[in-house]
């Protein structure tokens, strides 16, 4: 059976809503509807017992997350930041095909502009239009000091930046 569209929508809303992140909602004013307010309805309860469950598996990491956490506090062990740097163990998995098309922009929108980009829904998938397109990384790459070789066209950062950086990175996840 081939996946609509709002097929895919209300898989990512049922995602969203049960690692409780806020979900899209139609407007009624606008001519096209992509979620079902049955299937919203029937799966209520379905939510609230998976939010449930990762409430009391909030501390557990997967044996592949844990490897990673293990890693940053080996690595930053020497670095004192006074703040947590804990990977989230509450992502959004894209399991589908179609889902990262569909979460690049909002269902009812065809496009988005800030002062950095333009994104906007083609037919081949979405197309994201830069302001500055640099084609290097020259200068402008920054690499954690650590054991390894740091090539002339790039900057070293200390590690004390590194953590505040992934700190902060990982903080943006609650929002």
């Amino acid at each position: 059976m081939q996946e609509t569209r709002n097929d895919i929508i209300q898989f990512i809303n049922l995602q969203l809503a049960s690692l409780g992140q806020p979900t899209f909602k139609d407007k009624p004013e606008n001519s096209i509807q992509f979620l079902d307010p049955k299937f919203e309805e029937l799966t209520c309860s379905l939510i609230k017992s998976i939010q449930q469950r990762s409430r009391l598996l909030s501390n557990h990491l997967s044996p592949v997350d844990t490897r990673i956490q293990d890693f940053i506090y080996d690595y930053l062990k020497d670095v004192s930041i006074n703040k947590s740097i804990v990977i989230p163990n509450n992502t959004l998995v894209l399991s589908k095909k179609g889902q990262a098309r569909e979460i690049s922009l909002p269902p009812d929108g065809d496009s988005f502009k800030s002062d950095l980009v333009t994104t906007s829904r083609i037919k081949q998938g979405i197309l994201n239009n830069p302001l500055n397109d640099k084609r290097t990384t020259k200068g402008t790459f920054h690499i954690v000091e650590g054991s390894l070789p740091v090539t002339l066209d790039k900057k070293e950062v200390p590690k004390e930046t590194f953590a505040h950086l992934l700190h902060s990175a990982l903080i943006l996840r609650v929002i």
